[in-house]
């Protein structure tokens, strides 16, 4: 067996190694140098956010296809009642039977005529006159013209709710974020100023622990509401149809808003005359009664007349103006049971609105009380937990001084940062209960979309 060994020089692997990775790098492509794109930011009012889910929504974008498509049934029904004109032109060669077109033999057996050209050129006119069936349809179809309408406002005010409940969330989510980040500062002062009173022999080791104890668990509040806020956001993006890598900045801020002035009264009948259920049931009742009286109409006579215009005769021949008019009454006899079977229909459809708007007007009157008596409640209740949140800080520093002072320990000073915790949370939910509750009175009323794209919360 021969060995045979080669030196490498020390440079070599060096060299190995610089080459490997030009090779790993030209291989991989012109992405693995480029850095990552930043993610897009956008900033919202809730405005903003309205105008941009209600143009994005698929559920909107669906109830404009439906009044498009009504909008051609009424055309459609429309163009029946428009006369139809048609023109024609036609030429033929023919060679007759004499016997066969007369009916009767000739002496001299069958004589044939032709063959011969002719042809003839002209305009036929149909024109209904006088058909209630059809003028009835025809005012259905503008019914439900008016139905899909309302229907796509009822879509747009449920759509409007769904995004200002969701961006009222994350704007109390991001007021919680700021009083924890706030409460962190403070506890982490207060950690300090105990650390600094063991130091110099006024406070105690207690003191300390408890101090910092009390820092960590400000931390974990800061943590779960941090947490809040990026899952608020993350429903909000997908309400607006977001990219995910999307950062969202709110522009508004958690505040009392203005609150409307206005009495149960006021308020129910505005909502009976501004609900886009009601106008929807309202146009069903319509169609409905268009429909049976369109079904009665059936058995009525019907008018019709047509007309025809035209110039024909012989290739060989000058041709000659004929024209021929018709008035026609048409009277159904017997229908095998259509007439009844849609009249009965009608009837059931009326009945079905008239239970369904009973309801709504019932719903309407109970959600206007709800939210009227949830608004006064959340006023009050916005105005005890600023009264707390200023006796609670009051009592923090108060605390505070006697624990600098010697005269107490650091129990005075977590109760009271306790307290100011509890306060400030009930504020933060009393201003969303707030605002939540001017929400639910415009959609009770139903000027959610309206109110909010003009107004948004107080900043």
């Amino acid at each position: 067996m021969v060995c045979s060994f080669s030196r490498v020089p020390a440079a070599a692997p060096r060299l190995r190694g610089a080459a490997l990775a030009l090779v790993t790098l030209a291989t991989a492509g012109p992405g693995l140098a480029q850095a990552p794109a930043a993610p897009k930011t956008v900033q919202l009012t809730l405005a903003q956010a309205l105008r941009q889910a209600l143009d994005q929504n698929p559920r909107v974008h669906l109830s404009l296809l439906a009044i498009a498509e009504s909008g051609d049934d009424r055309r459609a029904a429309a163009a029946a009642l428009m006369p139809t004109v048609a023109a024609q032109a036609m030429g033929q060669r023919a060679k007759n039977n004499l016997d066969a077109f007369i009916g009767i033999p000739t002496p001299h057996g069958p004589e044939v005529v032709g063959p011969f050209n002719w042809g003839q050129v002209g305009i036929e006119a149909h024109v209904s006159l006088f058909d209630l069936s059809l003028w009835k349809k025809w005012r259905a179809s503008q019914y439900g013209e008016a139905s899909a309408k309302a229907q796509n406002r009822a879509v747009r005010e449920e759509v409007a709710a769904l995004v200002v409940g969701q961006y009222l969330r994350t704007l109390r989510a991001q007021a919680s974020v700021k009083a924890g980040e706030s409460r962190v500062e403070l506890a982490g002062a207060l950690a300090q100023l105990a650390e600094n009173q063991q130091k110099q022999g006024v406070g105690t080791k207690l003191d300390t622990l408890r101090a910092q104890l009390q820092l960590q668990t400000e931390k974990q509040r800061l943590i779960q509401a941090q947490t809040q806020r990026l899952t608020s956001l993350a429903g909000l993006g997908r309400l607006l149809d977001l990219e995910p890598t999307t950062r969202i900045e709110l522009l508004d801020t958690l505040a009392a808003p203005v609150l409307p002035q206005i009495g149960f009264p006021e308020a129910y009948q505005a909502g009976l005359a501004q609900r886009p259920e009601l106008a929807v049931l309202e146009a069903r009742e319509q169609i409905a009664e268009n429909l049976r009286q369109a079904a009665q109409g059936l058995r009525l006579p019907t008018l019709v007349a047509t007309g025809a215009y035209s110039s024909t005769g012989l290739q060989s021949q000058p041709w000659a103006t004929t024209y021929q008019l018709t008035l026609g009454v048409r009277v159904q006899l017997f229908t095998g049971g259509l007439v009844s079977s849609r009249i009965s229909r009608a009837k059931s459809e009326l009945d079905r609105v008239q239970d369904a708007r009973r309801e709504v007007r019932a719903q309407v009157g109970y959600e206007v009380q709800v939210a009227q008596a949830e608004l006064e409640a959340a006023a009050s209740e916005v105005q005890v937990g600023n009264l707390a949140v200023s006796l609670s800080t009051e009592a923090l520093s108060q605390a505070r001084h006697r624990f600098e002072a010697g005269v107490s320990s650091n129990i005075e000073v977590i109760n009271a940062q306790d307290e100011l915790a509890r306060a400030t949370d009930n504020q933060i939910s009393a201003l969303y209960r707030l605002n939540q509750a001017r929400a639910d009175l415009a959609r009770a009323t139903g000027q959610l979309e309206s109110q909010f794209q003009l107004q948004g919360p107080s900043r």
